[in-house]
């Protein structure tokens, strides 16, 4: 069984779909912030937002990379804490949130298909 297939079984159903939700979450917040900071506001530091935040998705989508679910969380958090300083505002935490969540179940995710792997051999 390969681990796209392990992905994909009955076993894993609830870990695929929160990474899933994950990922898709990612997409809009990447969407929103390009429409709503870049196209309407004219802030284009944040294309590096959207950058990051559409790569991670992609990767945590796809591979359930648990590099890129780090990746996302920290960089979100360091996202909060700049913006938190420049503004005075707390916002994006909810990026931060989906990050841990991602990471959670990346890491659930590597663990099973460790299992299955030794089972198998």
């Amino acid at each position: 069984m390969t681990q796209r297939e392990f992905f994909k079984s009955p076993q894993m159903n609830a870990i695929s779909k929160n990474i899933f939700t994950c990922a898709v979450i990612g997409y809009v917040i990447a969407g929103l912030t390009l429409y709503l900071d870049v196209i309407q506001s004219g802030n284009y530091y944040s294309i590096a937002t959207v950058v990051v935040l559409t790569a991670c998705s992609v990767l945590i989508h796809l591979f359930q990379s648990r590099v890129a679910a780090i990746v996302l969380t920290a960089f979100s958090a360091m996202v909060v804490l700049v913006t938190n300083v420049q503004n005075g505002k707390f916002s994006g935490w909810w990026v931060v949130l989906i990050g841990v969540y991602a990471i959670i179940y990346t890491f659930k995710f590597q663990k099973a298909w460790a299992a299955e792997k030794a089972d198998s051999e």
